[in-house]
C-alpha cells in the first residue's frame, strides 16, 4: 500500500521522537501549516520548497525526501535543482546537499514505509489518518447528515465497536468544511455537576463556553437569576452558541447513556427533544446539528415515545466487520494470515471491530500463530480477557440479564422479547435468519463456560 503525505510524516517525526511543535520550529514552519498537514486537511503543499526544508530538519536522505515529494505530486529532488528559481530555494537545496554529503558514510537502514510497521493498540478511538481505520457504511450516512442543517443523529452500537471513532472521524471533516464543532463527553460529569438537572445543565454551559473562549461571568449571567433549568440552558445556547456562527454547529454528545439512573434523566432527552420541534420556526435552532452516541437500548433512557430524541432524525447502527473488511485488515498488518485463514478468525470474533482488531495486534505483536490465538483466546490471561471480563461484570450486576443470555445458551429457549433487545443492544447477541445467538463464538464459548 503506498504511503500517503500525513503517513510519511508521522512515520519520519516518530523515528526522530520529535513533537509537531519541536518539527515546526527546526523547519521553519508554522505550527498551523504542519498540524494542517499531519491532518491530512492538505494534500499537496502549495510551495515544495517546504517539503525540502521538512525533510532537512528530520534529517532526511535524498531518497525520503523522494518519498515525501512523490506523495505531494512534486518532482524529485535532482530535477528540482533545474526549476528552482529564488536564491532562497537555491541555498536550501544546496544545504540539503551538503547534509546528504555528510552523512552519506553512514549507513542507514533502508526506509519502506508499511503501515503495519507503526503498529497500534486497539485501546479507544482510532485516531484520524490511522492506518487501521476502517470506513463503513456509517461513515457515509453520518457524512450525508452533517451536509445537511437541522439534522438529529443517534449512533447506536454495543461497547468498543467505534462509536467515537465515526464520530471522531465525521467531525475531522465537519472541521474541514468550516462548521464549528461542540464536542461533550459525558464521562466528564463528576458527581457534584451530575447531582441535579440545574447543576448538570450548568456544567454543560460551562464546557460549551470554554469551547467558545467565552469568559466565565459570561455563564454566571445566566445561571444566576435562573428559574427554570431548561429554560435557561435553551437560552445560553441560542444566544452565546448559536446566534454567534452563520454557518451550521454540530453538538456531540459522546457517551450520552452516562446518564441512566441518573433521576432527571428523562427531562434532559426530552429537552434534547425539544429542539427538533424548535427548528420548525425557529431558523437559530435550524443551524444546530445534534449527534449522540450511545450503547444501550434508546428506551432505557426515556420510554417516552413523545419525548423521546431517539426516534427523530436518523439513527445509525453500526455494523461489524465484512469477510473482505476484515480480510483488508489483515493486509493493513502485513498479512499475518493466509487468505483461508480469515474466515477461522471470524467465525472467532465475528466482524467485532475492537475484537478484530486486538487479534490482528496480538498475532503481530507477539508472533502467535492462528492456532496459538485460538488456544489461548478464551483464557483469563488472555488477549480478550478485559473485553470479556467487562461484560461478565456488568451481566453479574444486572441478574435478570445475565440469566436471559444463560437460558439462550444453555436451554436455546427464548427469553422475554424485551431482554433479548436488550442483550442486542449492548452487542452481546445478535439475530441471523430468524435465530437468535451469542454475536461470535468467542462470546458463546465464554459465557458458557461461566454457567459450569
Amino acid at each position: 500500500m503506498a504511503a500517503t503525505f500525513p503517513e510519511l510524516i508521522e512515520f519520519f517525526i516518530k523515528r526522530r521522537n520529535l513533537s509537531v511543535e519541536q518539527l515546526a520550529n527546526l523547519a521553519n514552519l508554522s505550527r498551523k501549516t504542519l498540524y494542517r498537514w499531519v491532518n491530512g486537511e492538505v494534500e499537496n503543499p502549495r510551495h515544495w520548497y517546504q517539503i525540502v526544508a521538512l525533510g532537512k530538519a528530520l534529517c532526511l536522505n535524498v531518497e525520503e525526501v523522494n518519498q515525501l515529494l512523490k506523495a505531494t505530486k512534486n518532482p524529485n529532488f535532482a530535477e528540482l535543482k533545474e526549476i528552482a528559481r529564488y536564491e532562497y530555494e537555491l541555498e536550501l537545496l544546496n544545504e540539503f546537499a551538503k547534509m546528504e554529503s555528510a552523512s552519506s558514510s553512514i549507513l542507514r537502514p533502508q526506509i519502506r514505509f508499511e503501515p503495519w510497521a507503526a503498529l497500534e493498540a486497539p485501546a479507544g478511538a482510532v485516531r484520524s489518518q490511522s492506518p487501521f481505520y476502517i470506513e463503513r457504511l456509517a461513515d457515509a450516512q453520518l457524512r450525508h447528515q452533517l451536509a445537511g442543517q437541522g439534522t438529529t443523529t443517534t449512533i447506536q452500537a454495543g461497547r468498543q465497536t467505534g462509536k467515537t471513532s465515526l464520530l471522531t472521524h465525521a467531525i475531522n471533516a465537519y472541521q474541514g468544511e468550516q462548521g464549528k464543532i461542540i464536542y461533550l463527553d459525558f464521562h466528564l460529569v463528576d458527581e457534584v455537576s451530575g447531582e441535579n438537572l440545574t447543576s448538570f445543565l450548568r456544567f454543560l454551559s460551562e464546557a460549551i463556553a470554554e469551547q467558545l473562549d467565552l469568559e466565565w461571568n459570561v455563564v454566571d449571567r445566566y445561571w444566576q437569576a435562573a428559574r427554570n433549568p431548561a429554560q435557561t440552558f435553551n437560552r445560553f445556547l441560542q444566544q452565546e452558541m448559536l446566534q454567534r456562527f452563520d454557518h451550521p454547529v454540530l453538538l456531540a454528545i459522546d457517551e450520552a447513556d452516562l446518564l441512566l439512573g441518573a433521576e432527571y434523566q428523562k427531562h434532559f432527552f426530552a429537552l434534547l427533544r425539544a429542539w427538533d420541534s424548535r427548528r420548525a420556526f425557529d431558523a437559530d435552532w435550524r443551524k444546530l446539528n445534534l449527534v449522540m452516541v450511545i450503547s444501550t437500548h434508546p428506551y432505557l433512557l426515556i420510554d417516552d415515545v413523545n419525548l423521546s430524541p431517539f426516534n427523530v432524525g436518523l439513527t445509525i447502527r453500526l455494523k461489524d466487520f465484512s469477510l473482505d473488511q476484515i480480510a483488508d485488515l489483515n493486509q493493513r498488518h502485513g498479512s499475518p494470515l493466509l487468505p483461508n485463514d480469515i474466515a477461522t478468525l471470524m467465525s472467532l470474533v465475528g466482524g467485532h471491530p475492537y475484537l478484530v482488531r486486538q487479534a490482528y495486534y496480538t498475532l503481530v505483536s507477539e508472533g502467535l500463530s492462528l492456532a496459538d490465538l485460538l488456544r489461548v483466546a478464551n483464557s483469563p490471561d488472555g488477549p480478550f480477557s478485559k473485553h470479556l471480563l467487562f461484560y461478565l461484570h456488568s451481566l453479574k450486576k444486572n441478574p435478570t440479564l445475565l440469566a436471559a443470555l444463560q437460558q439462550l445458551l444453555r436451554d436455546q429457549k427464548l427469553p422475554d422479547e424485551a431482554l433479548l433487545e436488550r442483550l442486542a443492544a449492548v452487542g452481546l447477541i445478535q439475530q441471523e435468519d430468524g435465530k437468535w445467538r451469542a454475536r461470535c463464538g468467542l462470546y458463546g464459548e465464554f459465557f458458557k463456560r461461566q454457567m459450569e
